[in-house]
């Protein structure tokens, strides 16, 4: 058995992956402990990095360095991948207010992260100070990028490993902390505001409608359906015709002719207005009736026709087949002709049996294609967000350069691509198990990393320093910001408690924060606010950590 013991003494591949490995498994154990329904999760891989680095457990610096970089970079570009559809759509539809209040979260953080530099003796100790403002928002990117910037001015990165360690324990509890007392002082009851909530979208939301007109207006006879006034321009799309007792699947030539009954589909104002020059709507849609018209979801996963317009598939001139409505992701759209088709789209077809057969075996159909991961799109990306983040920023009044760094380069890359989602023959798609699987391996390998760096000095900082000073000075910038943003929400705004709730966990990029609020009513309101806030909160909090870590340090 001397070769088992000598995997464990001799310097080697397989003695630093055995020693990452299982740092990483009884982190991630360590983790899955919950203690009032509250548990460390991923972080859990930080703690136990801590114990068993203060161990004696090690590993080469240079594969240490390695790996805790290459985990960072996956983690970011995943977050990317995934927020990066909905960034701008989800500051327009869900929240100016929120977002406002999630940016004042984040600078007030700055700013009481500026007092204790000047007020207090953190002025010595920059790195600890930077560590704890993103250990006090359990934000790992934005340490990633503060390390970045350390490394780069010389200065000891493992600082501020050990300020983010004693920062994260309060990070996570203070904020649970805040929803609590928030809900105390204002008297919310999470199931009232689930229901108001309920309410509000109830009168808000517009949903796609369909429903059959008849041709009522004679100045449409004769002419093709494409020509009909204000079809196109607002996105209604025709499905169905009935002519003469035959239910068939029109095209935009289709001529109209008196005694026709079409079905729509489209935005509600679009349908009135369509009602209005059409014809009055019919009690009983042409749907209901008897006919060999079906419907089906089709997934688009033939990459052949990425890229192409609906209208240039030419379906119902081919295949008697109309498109009529497209979902992306949480987003839908009616068939507009001008639609351009993504990977992965979901696709809502009408037409016989075996024209529906043909459009499928067109756009793949394939949930084995969905879910097989594009690995060159990934390395490329990562290569294009590596370059991105290397690119000297010169800033007036900066002491440095400021780069976006391996945090924020591949992070912004990222969502540039997932927005655009395919280029020339690249197709920048993660399915979403891919892409869970990428960022749970990215986050894992980074804490682990960080935490067996931070473990080396930590409990002697704790014990015989000054540990638990930090960690008093670091509540602060927890509790202070997010109790403003809470009293400010409520009096001011009037925000839903619930959403609230999402907005202070996505402000402060928290799942287990998340978890607590989602505990406290099953509506969507806290997942709604968390997704609002979270991909412009995360590129803040990245390049905010990165320019006082280069500012601060500097004027040391």
């Amino acid at each position: 058995m001397q070769w088992l013991a000598d995997l464990f003494v001799k310097p080697s591949v397989a003695e630093q992956m055995l020693a990452l490995s299982i740092t990483a498994a009884l982190g991630l154990m360590l983790g899955k402990i919950k203690v009032k329904g509250v548990s460390l999760g991923g972080a859990g891989a930080l703690f136990m990095g801590i114990i068993l680095g203060h161990l004696g457990l090690s590993i080469d610096g240079n594969v240490l360095h390695f790996v805790q970089e290459f985990g960072l970079i996956l983690f970011v570009y995943t977050i990317g991948m995934q927020v990066g559809p909905g960034f701008m759509d989800s500051i327009r539809r869900h929240g100016l207010v929120l977002n406002a209040l999630a940016v004042g979260v984040v600078f007030t953080g700055v700013l009481v992260t500026l007092c204790l530099y000047f007020f207090t003796d953190m002025h010595n100790n920059v790195p600890v100070l930077i560590g704890m403002l993103c250990g006090a928002v359990t934000n790992t990117p934005s340490l990633g990028a503060a390390n970045s910037a350390f490394s780069a001015a010389g200065a000891d990165p493992s600082l501020a490993g050990i300020g983010y360690a004693v920062a994260y324990p309060f990070g996570v509890i203070g904020i649970i902390l805040v929803m609590i007392l928030t809900r105390v002082f204002f008297k919310k009851n999470p199931s009232e505001a689930a229901s108001d909530y309920a309410l509000e979208i109830a009168a808000t939301q517009k949903e796609i409608e369909s429903c059959s007109l008849s041709i009522e207006n004679k100045n449409l006879l004769g002419i093709m359906i494409k020509d009909i006034p204000g079809l196109a321009n607002g996105g209604v799309v025709v499905t169905r015709l009935l002519r003469e007792g035959k239910i068939i699947t029109p095209c935009a030539q289709t001529i109209l002719f008196d005694g026709d009954k079409i079905h729509i589909v489209g935005m509600p104002d679009a349908i009135a207005a369509m009602e209005t020059i059409i014809g009055k709507r019919l009690d009983t849609p042409i749907t209901q009736m008897a006919s060999p018209i079906i419907t089906k979801t089709i997934l688009v996963s033939n990459k052949e026709v990425l890229g192409k317009t609906i209208g240039s598939l030419a379906f119902p001139e081919r295949f008697g087949v109309n498109v009529s409505r497209v979902t992306r992701g949480e987003f839908k759209f009616t068939g507009q002709l001008d639609l351009r088709i993504k990977f992965a789209d979901k696709l809502k077809v009408v037409g016989p049996t075996e024209g529906i057969d043909a459009v499928a075996a067109e756009l793949g159909d394939s949930l084995v294609a969905l879910e097989k991961p594009e690995i060159i799109p990934v390395f490329i990306g990562i290569f294009i967000g590596v370059i991105v983040g290397s690119i000297p920023l010169t800033i007036p009044g900066m002491p440095m350069p400021l780069k976006l760094g391996l945090a924020g380069g591949p992070l912004i890359v990222s969502i540039l691509l997932s927005r655009k989602r395919k280029i020339g023959p690249l197709n920048f798609f993660i399915s979403r198990s891919a892409n869970l699987m990428l960022r749970e391996l990215g986050i894992t390998l980074f804490l682990t990393c960080v935490g067996l760096n931070a473990g080396i000095k930590f409990f002697d900082v704790l014990l015989n320093g000054d540990g638990f000073y930090y960690m008093g000075l670091a509540a602060l910038i927890t509790f202070v910001p997010l109790m403003a943003a809470a009293i400010v929400g409520s009096l001011v705004f009037k925000i839903n408690y619930l959403s609230l709730c999402g907005m202070l966990a996505g402000a402060t990029t928290d799942p287990p924060a998340l978890a607590f609020a989602n505990g406290l009513s099953n509506s969507e309101a806290t997942n709604v606010g968390y997704a609002s806030v979270y991909p412009l909160t995360m590129l803040l909090r990245i390049m905010s950590a990165q320019v006082l870590a280069v500012i601060l340090y500097a004027t040391i």
